[in-house]
């Protein structure tokens, strides 16, 4: 009962049904089974890249840099192999670009008006010949597979590096930016002049339209460039979270590793790793994990949640409590914290 009440727990709605029908079991079965549940909330929270690092300045680029990017997806889906077929995918990458090159010819140079024509040829045959949509998924390989309806489905990451694969076959200098749960471009036309890019509305925005749809603060560092190494540990990161899922907690470690060794200051791949080791029972190990992420990133919700839960584990229940609501003042919309909180308050009260 409780895995389908699960699986319906998407908003703030349903998770007070949720409280209101495990308090009702509270009272029938005893204390044990919130204990029981809170094992539900804990989770890798897959946000494609959450961390938070002082702002690196960019680099300027020499014009062979932009062939780098057609390796690094090729990259990807091999190593994505046993979740698809890489070949298969990369001809449709192949395919699709054939589509855009009729529509726009490479060059050397963009202004930006020929840029912004060149990104809308890119994102109209995404959406017109691939059937691409915006929906969250883990892999590449995956959101390249067209459904039974004939529709792929690919999330931001993905939307940017298929963008990127595009891109510098057209000649356009793309960039790939994050900010907290998201990844978009950055589309620079020369050493003094570029603009943000939201493939998944095929539209300019600037750092405003950011902070207002993230709910970044305004003291925040966000949006940063990602250089190569970066966004490929976001790739890593997301691999290792779809190994996690499958049960394989050795592979999922060698990911999260991996792509902490790309990008030293990547939180969610850090905050990750320390959930295998609290699932392994490695609470320690864990909580220096879970510590480090918020070093990185103080407003990382999941983190200070995962925090809590390690507080839990251990009997500290008002810590744990304390820790939950911290996370939930980093993110009042994180429902798994406000869960897990209530949860740890009845168990609480019920010992007094």
């Amino acid at each position: 009962m409780f895995k389908a009440i699960r699986n319906s727990y998407s908003n703030r709605n349903i998770a007070k049904i949720l409280d209101a029908v495990i308090r009702a079991f509270v009272v029938i079965t005893g204390v044990a089974i919130a204990g029981n549940t809170l094992g539900i909330f804990l989770r890798p929270q897959v946000a494609y890249a959450e961390e938070n690092h002082p702002q690196k300045l960019v680099k300027q680029l020499k014009a062979g840099h932009q062939q780098k990017y057609d390796l690094k997806v090729r990259e990807f889906l091999e190593s994505q192999k046993e979740f698809g077929n890489p070949a298969s995918a990369y001809q449709t990458l192949d395919h699709l670009f054939d589509k855009i090159k009729i529509k726009i010819r490479p060059r050397t140079k963009y202004n930006k008006e020929e840029a912004i024509k060149a990104l809308k040829a890119i994102d109209g045959v995404l959406k017109k010949e691939g059937k691409f949509e915006y929906r969250k998924n883990k892999l590449l390989i995956e959101g390249l597979k067209k459904q039974k309806d004939g529709k792929r489905f690919i999330d931001c990451d993905d939307f940017s590096s298929i963008y990127l694969f595009a891109g510098e076959r057209l000649g356009l200098f793309l960039e790939p930016v994050y900010a907290p749960r998201h990844v978009f471009l950055r589309c620079r036309l020369d050493d003094y002049t570029s603009f943000y890019w939201e493939p998944t509305l095929a539209a300019e925005k600037d750092v405003g339209f950011y902070k207002d749809w993230l709910n970044i603060p305004d003291e925040s560092i966000y949006p940063i460039i990602l250089n190569k190494n970066e966004f490929e540990a976001i790739h890593l990161n997301n691999l290792g979270a779809a190994w996690y899922e499958k049960g394989d907690y050795v592979t999922a470690v060698e990911c999260y590793k991996k792509a902490i060794r790309l990008n030293p200051d990547y939180a969610e791949a850090i905050n990750n790793l320390g959930v295998i080791y609290s699932k392994r029972g490695n609470l320690d190990i864990a909580m220096d994990c879970y510590k480090k992420a918020t070093r990185i990133n103080p407003n990382y919700a999941a983190a200070f949640s995962n925090i809590g839960v390690v507080f839990y584990k251990q009997g500290y229940l008002q810590k744990a409590i304390e820790l939950f609501e911290k996370a939930i003042e980093k993110d009042s919309n994180f429902d798994k914290a406000h869960a897990n909180r209530d949860f740890t308050i009845m168990e609480r009260d019920s010992r007094k």
